[in-house]
């Protein structure tokens, strides 16, 4: 609905700025007769148009009513014809005053089907409008890419500029041919400069000003063309080639800096909007966590001390490692950044756990190569455990061969970190089977707002292994 409004106050500007137009040259050639079927052509266009673009189409063709729809728009052609013929009648009335024609000159004048062909143009030029609407529309609707986008402009110039356009040619067909010349140069330098020489400038470090020279210098070759189309138009417009070209450039870079200037503001803004909301999320989790963890703690002790009791070593060590995971997950868990140290050391607790399990297990195979950290060596928590788990998840089976290897070390201020395991599909009975893997993709999220441009993930998955590299520069 907003959309409509804007796109009717848009038609509406137009049609005012066209009748300004056309009465401002009454104090020439033309004369009020002349003039007054002009405004009343321009008046026709435009009352076709709101009738067919905000009544005819949404109201009937857009909910598939589209007997009464079609019976509308053939009334509508009908009196739009009839009114352009008025129009032209009265046109050539005064042309026949002007340059005193006689009877036999005037009658053919109206028989050529002018009014006939400018209907059917103006009925061809709303169906095309209507078309490119629902394009744009659908292109919104879909995954926003710079394709997308670009094509979604450009639809929205074609439409806009095509209306303009048609009511220009009904005024003064030298000032439309000025109009088709300018606007596809224009929005074609708006969208290089957006899509191309201002993220090249900021992604390489240009200047200003070797930016400022690029941008002029693809712009006066970019304008060759429409430069070349305006003096086979305006054959005594020379002197106004560089003048045009000036001005346009002085509207329109100005104009994509501040639109590109923006985009990256906002984009800034949803950014740490939605790292914001990722942290309330992760204390609104890490509060929930919080359930009497002393509680927690004091079992786990008790138990601790009842497995020595009983010479049982490995719950013991198990249960000791447990209780460092978990002191980990309450108290380092909710950092922006520990020490790569602290990460390492969780990551080998939470193995140790995991083979107390497969101990006894003659067919699995866990291999870990896990470095120490250098000192002063930080990172954010809990990116690395993620793929540990879905490797002792997925690649480990009580029955068949199964092996899991982990490498993990540190070099000139990057963390390498690969893991590469077996594969067994779990049956369709099994509770597990459903599980969306909502742990790595939010792990590729967190990557992706905490180290942009400086971190590499590739997995890769056959029907028999699987396999993560992780490089992070930290």
């Amino acid at each position: 609905m907003k959309l409509n409004r804007i796109e009717t106050i848009l038609a509406t500007g137009i049609y005012l700025f066209v009748l300004v137009i056309i009465f401002s040259n009454q104090s020439h050639a033309w004369g009020t007769r002349h003039v007054v079927s002009l405004m009343a052509y321009a008046t026709i266009i435009y009352g076709a148009y709101l009738v067919f673009t905000q009544w005819i189409s949404p109201v009937f063709f857009r909910v598939r009513k589209i007997d009464a729809g079609i019976a509308l728009t053939l009334l509508l052609f009908f009196l739009v014809w009839l009114g352009l013929t008025g129009c032209m009648w009265v046109r050539d009335y005064h042309l026949r005053d002007y340059h005193q024609w006689d009877d036999g000159r005037f009658v053919p004048h109206l028989k050529r089907g002018e009014s006939l062909g400018g209907a059917l143009l103006v009925f061809l030029l709303l169906f095309a409008y209507e078309g490119i609407k629902r394009l744009i529309r659908y292109l919104q609707q879909t995954r926003s890419t710079l394709a997308t986008r670009i094509a979604k402009e450009s639809l929205v110039v074609l439409g806009g500029g095509t209306l303009i356009f048609v009511m220009l040619m009904a005024v003064e067909e030298k000032l439309a041919a000025f109009w088709l010349a300018v606007v596809p140069y224009a929005y074609l330098i708006f969208a290089l400069n957006i899509y191309w020489l201002l993220p090249l400038k900021e992604k390489r470090g240009y200047s200003p000003q070797l930016y400022g020279l690029m941008a002029v210098g693809i712009s006066f070759v970019a304008f060759i063309p429409s430069g070349l189309f305006f003096l086979n138009v305006m054959r005594s417009a020379e002197d106004l080639y560089f003048v045009i070209w000036i001005c346009l450039n002085l509207v329109v870079i100005p104009l994509a800096i501040f639109v590109y200037k923006r985009q990256k503001e906002r984009i800034s803004q949803l950014v740490n909007l939605k790292m914001e909301l990722g942290q309330t999320s992760a204390g609104l989790s890490f509060l929930r966590s919080q359930i009497n963890p002393h509680f927690l703690f004091n079992i786990l002790n008790t138990l601790y001390g009842t497995a020595l009791q009983e010479d049982a070593e490995r719950t013991a060590t198990g249960i000791q490692k447990l209780g460092d995971m978990m002191r980990f997950m309450l108290h380092e868990n909710n950092q922006d950044r520990i020490l790569l140290a602290r990460e390492i050391d969780y990551l080998r607790n939470y193995i140790d756990l995991q083979l107390l399990r497969t101990a006894t297990s003659t067919g699995i195979t866990v291999e870990c190569d896990i470095n120490d950290a250098l000192e002063g060596t930080y990172i954010a928590p809990m990116l690395l455990i993620p793929f540990v788990e879905n490797a002792f998840k997925h690649g480990i089976s009580l029955k068949d061969k199964s092996w899991i290897k982990i490498s993990l070390y540190e070099a000139e201020g990057k963390v390498y970190f690969d893991v590469h395991n077996s594969i067994h599909r779990k049956p369709e009975t099994d509770p597990e089977q459903r599980h969306s893997g909502i742990g790595l993709e939010n792990v590729r999220q967190r990557l992706a707002m905490l180290y942009p441009d400086r971190h590499d993930l590739v997995i890769r998955e056959t029907t028999q292994e699987y396999f993560v590299h992780l490089t992070i520069v930290c």
